[in-house]
């Protein structure tokens, strides 16, 4: 079977499973469908394929890699050699070249401090009002669950719903599902920054251009699952209007800056600890599995990843990877979906010399977004912090604009694959 075949029969099993769950086939809306896949493809068009397409990309790509190079040196200002890999690599050998801790903590402090100067100034509100503008129009759906998923493709899903706070209460299901789905498909500037990090630590600097790509990608295929999983039956209260409520919470341009600045440490810190956590806990897991293994002679023992690559290997087929490299992919995807995605960019990263290049970026689309069982309880308890009295309603469809998160992202890889 070739390529296209394969990502087609892989778009066409996305669609069906998701008309499948739909809790109303029957007020399913073509137009949002059909033009969300249009938008998908077009976007992928424009940016992978056309002279001016190629020319945005290298931009995007040269401008995440130039955050990346300066939040080193703001980084060395601090840590001294300890954020120079040049000198790390001759001391301690080019496999010990990359401090976790050090590096990805100054990019997220960084990517902080320019998203809340960006959004001080405006400029980041009416970008995004500009991307919803072209959705909404086209697929149909409301100002509300437009602008929010827009929104998604720049900053954390925890910070999407703000630009539409006074709407939440009002939102139907169908929006509801929308917004918490678009928070689980796309990825936030800071965190897109440090995969992006990833990719040039090992010789793959496009990443960052495609990762771009993939956030802009997935957010109209966020609002096709949705829309598909949970039809609107109800009159919106935005149908009509595009909300942008975005009252100033900085004083100024510095205060901004030391916001942006002290939220992206927050983060930061955030991230370190729970990659310390999790590494730790997946080496427990590995260290019972291979116990009773040892007792019985195996020669080489099952490990988690293992079997997280035996689950998800169909999976990773039908988005596209060749079977060879199915269990490897599947161990990613099932670690972005246990764990988290900075998992599966790991893993991803570090089997660059093993995965052909159109394996890698499918895998790398797939992998570009929020969705996994962690998200669900981040995103539950900040949309119910603004909402305190819907918080059932987020409870009942986390799980659900999880996998509709998921779906949305191997939508995307799908179509990805269709063009590389």
């Amino acid at each position: 079977m070739t390529d296209i075949l394969r990502s087609l029969l892989g778009m066409g099993l996305l669609l069906f499973l998701a008309w499948a769950l739909s809790r109303d086939r029957r007020r399913i809306a073509l137009r949002t469908v059909c033009w969300g896949l249009g938008l998908q493809w077009l976007l992928g068009i424009l940016i992978l394929k056309t002279s001016f397409g190629l020319k945005l990309f290298d931009l995007a790509q040269q401008a995440v890699l130039k955050l990346n190079e300066v939040s080193q040196i703001g980084a060395a200002m601090i840590f001294g050699p300890l954020a120079d890999a040049t000198a790390l690599s001759g001391t301690f050998g080019p496999e010990n070249a990359f401090i976790f801790a050090v590096s990805i903590s100054a990019t997220i402090i960084v990517v902080g401090a320019l998203s809340s100067l960006l959004y001080h100034w405006k400029i980041l509100q009416w970008v995004v009002r500009a991307m919803a503008l072209v959705m909404k129009r086209l697929m149909g759906t409301s100002g509300s669950e437009t602008l929010a998923t827009a929104a998604n493709c720049f900053v954390g899903h925890t910070e999407a719903p703000l630009l539409i706070k006074p709407y939440i209460a009002r939102m139907t299901q169908s929006e509801l599902m929308a917004l918490m789905t678009g928070g689980m498909a796309t990825i936030a500037g800071g965190m897109l920054a440090v995969y992006a990090q990833f990719g040039s630590n090992v010789g793959f600097p496009d990443l960052a251009g495609h990762l771009v790509t993939a956030s802009l990608m997935s957010a109209p295929a966020a609002l096709v699952i949705a829309k598909i999983l949970i039809p609107e039956t109800e009159q919106s209260q935005s149908a009509a209007d595009m909300p942008l409520d975005t009252p100033r919470q900085t004083a100024n341009s510095i205060d901004a800056i030391c916001k942006g600045a002290q939220d992206g440490g927050l983060l930061a810190l955030n991230v370190s600890v729970m990659v310390l956590a999790m590494v730790a806990l997946v080496a427990l897991a590995n260290a019972i599995l291979q116990w009773p293994q040892g007792l019985m002679g195996v020669s080489e023992p099952i490990k988690l990843e293992t079997v997280l690559g035996w689950v998800h290997a169909p999976l990773a087929w039908v988005i596209g990877i060749p079977w060879d490299h199915c269990t490897l992919v599947g161990s990613m995807l099932g670690e972005r979906v246990v764990l988290n995605e900075l998992f599966g960019y790991l893993s991803l990263t570090n089997s660059r010399e093993i995965l052909d290049e159109r394996s890698f970026l499918i895998t790398s689309y797939a992998l570009c977004g929020f969705a996994n069982l962690g998200s669900i309880a981040v995103q539950i308890g900040g949309l119910s912090a603004l909402v305190p009295e819907r918080r059932q309603e987020f409870a009942r469809m986390g799980f659900w604009s999880m996998v509709a998160g998921l779906m949305a992202c191997y939508l995307t890889a799908t179509m990805v694959g269709l063009l590389v």
